[in-house]
């Protein structure tokens, strides 16, 4: 079985990434560190993803997420 590769990317702002797990998220700001503001738009979750990948199918994941919090 072939693994999936994926490779370290910073978010473009505005872009919506399809994340492994199915949701679609809208990248709202990139910070210095290279982290991203995240906001599911199913329901306005946010976050700040950090360390974030993308797979060769194009969906993305991040390796742990912090401040998360619903938006209005």
């Amino acid at each position: 079985m072939k693994m999936e590769q994926s490779t370290r990317i910073t978010p473009e702002i505005g872009t919506i990434y399809l994340n492994h797990n199915g949701n679609e998220y809208l990248c709202t700001k990139v910070n210095e560190d290279g982290s991203a503001i995240m906001v599911r738009l199913k329901d306005g979750w946010t976050l700040t993803a950090h360390g974030v990948c993308q797979y060769e199918d194009g969906t993305i994941e991040w390796d742990y997420s912090t401040g998360g919090r619903w938006t209005r």
